[in-house]
C-alpha cells in the first residue's frame, strides 16, 4: 500500500496554542480525494476533502483552557499532536527592540530563570529570507515550545512581558508567534503588490531597486562575506569588552571598537529588500488564527518619518488580510527617547526622531481597533537598544487588556484634546492644555508634581514661530506654560527633541504622549 502524503503545516505542532472563541484555521497537505478529519481530545470536530494535494478546514470555536491531543487523520495515516491547549494567540512582529531577547533584557537572566509558565508557549518563525531548501528544512524542525528557562531565552522579551501580563489578568493561555528582524524597515513586511498601491510604498520600492543596481545575486553574496566578516570582528571585540565590564556604555564601545558596520549591502534576496520578510515569514505562518498583532518597529524608517503614517496604514491592512479578518487588534509601539552623545553635541535640538513619533501616534488614531503603547521614558541616550522591556511589554499589555478584554483601566498615556490662551495679567499671557486620557489627573515627577521649570520639556512660541523653554503649571488635568520671552504665545511642544528630559505623567503612572500643538482661534 502506498503511504498517504498526510502533512500538517509546519506551524503545527505538539504543544501549540489554538486561538479559542472563533474558528480557527488548519490546513496541510495530502493525496486528492481523501477525507481529512481533525479530532480533540477524542471528540470529532470537523473535515474536509483533499484537493490539488492540499486541504483547508476551520475548527468550530473551542472555549479557552481545553488542554489535550489534536488527532488529524485521513483514514490511512494519523498525525498526533500532543499537549494542545485553547486561548489567545499574538503574533508579535517588528524590528530589534521586538527581537531582543528575553535572556539579553534588563535582569534578563533573573527573568528568564523564573519564567517558568505552561500557560505561554511560542512559536518562533523561521529567521531567514528566502524559502529555499535551508529554510524548509528549519521550518520542519521548527515546534512550538512552553515558557521555562531552557526554551525561552530567544523569546522576544517585549512579548514575554505581554503575555505574562495578559496571562496573569485573565487567566487564559498565551501564545506568542514570534516574528522580528533587526534594522528591517516596515517596507519588509509587506508584499510587493501592497507597496504598489501607496505613493510612499512606490518610493520604498525605487529607492530599494537603486540601491541594488544592476548588482547579481552573486555579487551581493560576496559583499554579504565581507560584511559578514567585518560585522564578526566587531562583534567579537563588542563582547570581549562586555565581559570585561558589563556596565560598559556605547560611547565607549563605539570609541575603543568603532561603530557598528551598517548597513548591510543592498541584494535581490535580502532580509532589508522590500517585500522579502513578508513572503518568507508572514505568509509562512498566516492564516495561523490570532488574537491579534502587537508590533514595535519605526527606527530603521526615521528619515522617511512623513511617509510612515501612511505605510502604517498599508502595513496593518496587509496583515489583517493576511489573516482573513479586518478586524484584528493591531496594537504598536512609540518610539522612545534617543540620541547619541556625539549627536546631541552636534544638535541638541534635533527632532527627526519627534517627526516618527508623531507620525505613529497620528496612524494610532486614523486605523481602526489600533493602540499605541508610549514609552518615551524608557529611552536611553546612546543606546538604540533599551534593556527595559518590562515597561514596553507592560504597556502593550494594558491596550489589550482595555480594548480586547474590556477591563475597565486607563492604558492611553496623556495627550492634548485642545489649547486656549490663559491670562495671568493684562501683559501676562500662557497658554493652557488640555488633555484627553488624564482622568486621574497630572504630575511631574523628579520635581515639585504640580510645577516644571523646564529647560527644554516645554517651549512655547508666538507669531514667529521661534520656541523658547517655558515654565509649567498642572491644575488638576490641565497644564498651563508660559515664558517672559513669548509676550503672546500661539504654539506649544512637550518632548519635542530626539532626546530630552520626559517629566510628566497622569497620576496613573503613564508618561504623557510627546506633542506640538497651536492656538485655533
Amino acid at each position: 500500500m502506498i503511504k498517504s502524503a498526510l502533512k500538517a503545516a509546519p506551524v503545527f505542532s505538539d504543544n501549540m496554542v489554538l486561538q479559542y472563541g472563533k474558528p480557527a484555521a488548519v490546513w496541510g497537505y495530502g493525496h486528492d480525494g481523501n477525507t481529512v478529519r481533525v479530532i480533540f481530545n477524542n471528540t470529532f470536530l470537523t473535515e474536509t476533502k483533499v484537493c490539488n494535494g492540499q486541504w483547508n478546514l476551520l475548527l468550530p470555536p473551542l472555549d479557552a483552557g481545553l488542554q489535550g491531543d489534536l488527532v488529524i487523520t485521513d483514514d490511512t495515516e494519523e498525525i498526533r499532536f500532543k499537549n494542545i491547549i485553547t486561548g489567545d494567540v499574538w503574533f508579535a512582529g517588528g524590528q530589534s527592540n521586538m527581537e531582543m531577547e528575553l535572556e539579553n533584557c534588563n535582569n534578563g537572566m533573573e527573568e528568564l530563570s523564573a519564567c517558568t509558565n505552561p500557560g505561554i508557549r511560542f512559536y518562533h518563525v523561521v529567521k531567514r529570507a528566502v524559502v529555499d531548501a535551508d529554510y524548509l528544512r528549519e521550518e520542519n524542525e521548527s515546534s512550538w515550545q512552553i515558557c521555562a528557562p531552557d526554551t525561552a531565552g530567544g523569546l522576544s522579551a517585549a512579548a514575554f512581558f505581554f503575555a505574562r501580563k495578559i496571562n496573569k489578568e485573565t487567566g487564559i493561555p498565551i501564545g506568542i508567534i514570534n516574528c522580528s528582524w533587526g534594522g528591517t524597515s516596515i517596507a519588509a513586511w509587506m508584499s510587493i503588490e501592497q507597496l504598489e498601491k501607496s505613493k510612499a510604498g512606490r518610493r520604498f520600492i525605487d529607492d530599494y531597486a537603486a540601491k541594488i543596481g544592476g548588482k547579481t545575486d552573486e555579487q551581493y553574496n560576496a559583499e554579504m562575506n565581507d560584511y559578514f566578516a567585518a560585522w564578526q570582528k566587531w562583534d567579537t571585540s563588542v563582547r570581549i569588552m562586555r565581559e570585561k565590564n558589563p556596565d560598559v556604555t556605547w560611547d565607549i564601545i563605539n570609541k575603543e571598537c568603532g561603530a557598528c558596520p551598517w548597513p548591510q549591502p543592498a541584494g535581490r534576496t535580502s532580509p532589508y529588500a522590500p517585500s522579502n520578510l513578508h513572503t518568507a515569514r508572514i505568509r509562512r505562518v498566516a492564516p495561523f488564527t490570532i488574537k491579534g498583532f502587537i508590533y514595535y518597529q519605526g527606527e530603521e524608517d526615521i528619515e522617511r518619518a512623513a511617509d510612515y503614517r501612511e505605510m502604517m496604514y498599508y502595513l496593518v491592512r496587509q496583515w489583517r488580510e493576511d489573516w482573513n479578518d479586518n478586524k484584528l487588534p493591531f496594537f504598536f509601539v512609540q518610539l522612545p527617547m534617543y540620541s547619541t552623545r556625539e549627536e546631541i553635541e552636534a544638535d541638541p535640538s534635533a527632532q527627526n526622531w519627534c517627526l516618527m513619533r508623531e507620525s505613529q501616534y497620528s496612524a494610532s488614531l486614523d486605523i481602526s481597533n489600533t493602540g499605541l503603547a508610549v514609552i518615551i521614558d524608557c529611552g536611553e541616550l546612546d543606546n538604540i537598544h533599551p534593556l527595559d522591556k518590562q515597561t514596553v511589554g507592560c504597556r502593550l499589555a494594558l491596550q489589550a487588556l482595555k480594548k480586547v478584554y474590556g477591563k475597565d483601566i486607563e492604558a492611553d498615556s496623556p495627550a492634548p484634546s485642545r489649547i486656549e490662551l490663559h491670562k495671568f495679567t493684562q501683559e501676562e499671557t500662557g497658554l493652557r492644555i488640555h488633555f484627553d486620557n488624564a482622568e486621574s489627573g497630572l504630575m511631574f515627577r523628579d520635581n515639585n508634581p504640580n510645577s516644571f521649570n523646564s529647560d527644554v520639556c516645554f517651549e512655547i512660541a508666538g507669531d514667529d514661530g521661534v520656541f523658547y523653554p517655558a515654565k509649567a503649571m498642572i491644575e488638576v488635568k490641565t497644564v498651563i506654560v508660559f515664558s517672559d520671552k513669548v509676550l503672546n504665545p500661539k504654539s506649544v511642544r512637550y518632548a519635542w527633541r530626539n532626546y530630552c528630559p520626559t517629566p510628566m505623567y497622569a497620576k496613573n503612572g503613564l508618561p504623557a504622549m510627546p506633542f506640538r500643538a497651536h492656538l485655533t482661534h
